[in-house]
């Protein structure tokens, strides 16, 4: 057997789109076969750059037609990787471009670059947008882009609020529109083949914890231009450089860990639950970096999730015991979810935890691992009081297991993949030219913006939150938050 589960079918994930289609007034442009999508950047910072630097520049049916951002030095940089994106050329650290390179480069488009992004809707000739801009934004400049009939991708996390979240689903409804959002898991192979282990083949049973974490040994913050003055331009939009470009560790315009770091990860846990949590208990508090930010450093998150029976999370299991009773084993229950995320040590970084009674699945975004888990069972005949305490001391009658499996099996770790930045443009670009709607819909950005929400309310109000199942129900049709592609299992390699 191969340490690798490897070489299925996962081409789907990488540029395909699953499910809902939006019925009423959809109507997607018409595009020649070779014909590129036309793409403006809102927000060319950090996420923003990092978007054309090495998402973009491998979705060759984009091009980067505009880029906008209130700090020229941004815009600056934009226009100089979207240029080399447009040519399909990545430039890493250190990379010195070659004669035929420069060449290509020059020959491509070259974006205008603009300070508001409505003179930008205005001016140019756009077919979607992408938007990369501080947290507090994100609402108002997706409504507005979609009133323009735009299609939108904006980066997570989606809203800020219930009230933001529910106008959002409205707008693209009553648009027949959708906003993917960048929860860039949805795309990665990696993790669409462990969905499908869980609820194809059932390779870990039924999930009953969830562990995830996200931990840094740095202070956060962007270092400011030294002796960099604002021009008149820039004066306009920003009042203070330095809250401008550390907009993430200030509430008034982010709320630091819970929105820019546990969203992932709480997006993962709502995909593998196909549910949103009932309920969040949060501890946080800023208790290292205390140098003016007011986001907390440190938090540590519980939600509970609860499974009934026809939910689609729900997930049956067989008698290991006779002292189970058969008419409770498979009744409702719950599922707990542990997350943290620091800000003064690194050590295990960022990964998440799926656990079931088979087994369990551990995800990072470089390598993922299939582990087997001994899966005791005890025979439903009558046991000796003498044989019932061996059985109690080696832990059952009946053990089943993969001693490989144990050890651990990477997903797709003999496979060269793309990032799934890449991935994610593609689709984008797909859903565009050819219908459907995104796996990372504007559900899943709402669905996972509700965990933040929670989270933050339970921290500042110092209790367990409630989260209200009503939050997600509308009058009408919405996308499904928990879709995934599979493979075909009978003609690939299998452990």
């Amino acid at each position: 057997m191969s340490n690798n589960l490897s070489r299925r079918n996962f081409m789907k994930a990488a540029g395909a789109t699953a499910g809902f289609m939006v019925a009423a007034g959809y109507s997607p442009f018409t595009y020649a076969q070779n014909e590129r999508v036309r793409v403006g950047c809102i927000g060319t910072g950090g996420q923003g750059s990092f978007h054309i630097r090495d998402g973009l520049t491998g979705a060759s049916e984009i091009v980067i037609t505009a880029v906008c951002d209130v700090f020229t030095p941004h815009q600056r940089e934009a226009v100089k990787y979207s240029q080399l994106s447009n040519a399909g050329i990545t430039l890493t650290e250190g990379k010195k471009l070659t004669d035929e390179e420069k060449q290509r480069a020059s020959a491509a488009h070259k974006p205008n670059a603009y300070y508001d992004y409505k003179e930008m809707l205005d001016k140019e000739e756009l077919d979607a947008v992408i938007i990369a801009t501080p947290l507090n934004t994100h609402f108002p400049i997706t409504m507005d882009c979609l009133d323009r009939g735009k299609y939108v991708f904006c980066e997570k996390t989606l809203v800020r609020s219930i009230e933001e979240g529910r106008a959002l689903i409205q707008k693209c409804h009553d648009l027949g529109r959708w906003v993917q959002v960048g929860h860039q898991r949805h795309y990665n192979p990696k993790y669409n083949m462990a969905m499908g282990l869980v609820f194809d083949e059932g390779r870990i049973g039924r999930i009953n914890h969830i562990t995830a974490q996200w931990h840094r040994n740095h202070f956060w913050r962007r270092v400011l231009p030294k002796d960099y003055v604002l021009n008149d331009e820039e004066k306009k939009y920003i009042t203070d450089l330095e809250k401008h470009l550390n907009w993430r560790i200030y509430e008034e315009t982010s709320e630091g860990l819970f929105t820019e770091l546990a969203t992932h990860q709480t997006d993962v846990a709502n995909w593998f639950m196909r549910a949103i949590p009932k309920r969040v208990h949060t501890f946080a508090g800023l208790d290292y970096w205390r140098d003016g930010r007011t986001t907390d450093d440190n938090i540590l998150l519980s939600f509970e999730y609860e499974q009934g029976p026809g939910d689609p999370g729900f997930i049956p299991i067989d008698q290991r015991s006779q002292f189970q009773k058969l008419n409770q084993i498979n009744r409702g229950y719950k599922v707990r979810f542990v997350y943290s995320s620091i800000l003064a040590n690194a050590k295990r970084g960022a990964s998440e935890l799926i656990q079931g009674d088979k087994g369990s699945i551990e995800l990072t975004e470089q390598q993922c691992f299939l582990y087997g888990e001994d899966y005791v069972t005890q025979s439903a005949e009558a046991v000796s009081a003498e044989d019932q305490a061996k059985n109690t001391a080696s832990g059952g009658t009946r053990q089943v297991s993969n001693e490989e499996l144990k050890q651990g099996v990477e997903l797709l770790g003999d496979v060269t993949l793309q990032t799934p930045d890449v991935y994610q443009f593609r689709a984008f670009a797909d859903c565009i030219k050819n219908g459907g709607v995104p796996r990372s819909n504007q559900m899943v950005g709402y669905t996972t913006a509700i965990t933040a929400i929670a989270a933050v309310q339970s921290k500042k109000e110092q209790k367990v939150v409630e989260i209200d199942p009503a939050w997600i129900k509308f009058d009408f049709e919405t996308p499904s938050f928990y879709d995934y592609d599979a493979w075909d299992a009978e003609t690939e390699a299998t452990i």
